[in-house]
């Protein structure tokens, strides 16, 4: 009976000395749907780019929709979140505060599963303090204009429709144009809108941005905002390779989404037809739509921007 006592003590000995004692209790991050919504300080924009944007174009320049976000703590990824979320970070010492690298991402081209982090910020490490067992909130308070754009982002386009910019791809088939209006949700924002009725002299409308030039290894994207009634066409018009090229669609809705699509891989596809422009290719983007059977159809554009830069 003494044997069988002394080895449940051993094992017991045995047991206890085995057990994990290490704390895995978490410090959670937090961060809210609309943390991003307003998040760039743009203030000093024109005099680090040497450019003469309005008050309008900058406000909308600091203006951002992001889906997701990828976190980092202490060198290590914790993974690409959707917004809003909780992330659990561990091993967090005993400390006043901590930095986490925290970098806004996006659907690649509005509609695709493909996730990718937005390559114009100056700096992605934000300091903030993080407590096991306590929950640390990033509001839109949190980080407005906390994120400054990269010396070498350049914005090609910045449209806020205070005055149109876009005109008639082709008169000959459409005349149709975007009016500036005051949103209806908000008053003091203006509005690009086109409606094709069944008066209207043609049942579908195609209108051009003005022509920039890009780089074609550089990183491109446009961020529209934008809701319609019917599906909005994006094509490029490349003058010197004299053709259209598809960039994909955005589906109708009937509430405000804000989307970005990637230019520099079909730049660079239209470019390989004929690389004799020494790395540059000069482009408008073009928008069209047609009007639904039987039923006026509206198109409205909030703002358009295409932001490009080297790649990251």
């Amino acid at each position: 009976m003494r044997r069988i006592l002394f080895l449940v003590s051993v094992l017991s000995l045995v047991f206890c000395s085995c057990k994990d004692s290490h704390d895995y209790t978490p410090a959670i991050l937090h961060i809210e749907e609309n943390a991003f919504n307003d998040c760039f300080n743009v203030s000093k924009f024109n005099a680090e780019h040497e450019t003469s944007f309005d008050g309008e174009q900058l406000r909308t320049m600091g203006q951002h929709k992001f889906t997701h976000v990828y976190v980092a703590y202490g060198g290590k990824a914790l993974g690409v979140w959707e917004l809003p979320c909780d992330v659990p970070i561990l091993d967090v010492p005993e400390a006043d505060s901590l930095e986490v690298t925290i970098t806004p991402c996006f659907k690649k081209n509005g509609q695709s599963s493909t996730i990718k982090g937005y390559g114009y910020i100056k700096s992605y490490k934000v300091k903030t303090k993080l407590r096991k067992g306590i929950t640390t909130y990033i509001t839109e308070e949190t980080m407005h204009k906390f994120f400054e754009y990269h010396k070498y982002t350049e914005f090609k386009l910045v449209e806020t429709f205070l005055q149109n910019s876009f005109e008639p791809y082709n008169p000959m088939l459409s005349v149709a144009n975007f009016v500036s209006k005051p949103d209806p949700d908000n008053p003091s924002n203006r509005i690009g809108e086109i409606i094709l009725t069944g008066d209207s002299l043609f049942s579908t409308f195609e209108v051009a941005s003005q022509l920039m030039r890009f780089d074609v290894y550089a990183l491109t994207y446009m961020e529209i905002r934008y809701k319609c009634e019917n599906d909005l066409n994006i094509e490029l018009y490349a003058p010197n390779y004299s053709n259209v090229y598809a960039c994909g669609g955005l589906f109708a809705t009937d509430e405000w989404q804000t989307v970005y699509i990637n230019l520099d891989e079909r730049l660079g596809n239209i470019y390989s037809m004929g690389a004799y422009f020494y790395g540059n290719i000069d482009a408008k983007v073009i928008f069209s739509g047609d009007r639904l059977e039987d039923k006026d159809t509206h198109y409205y554009i909030d703002y358009v921007k295409i932001v490009t830069g080297p790649q990251p």
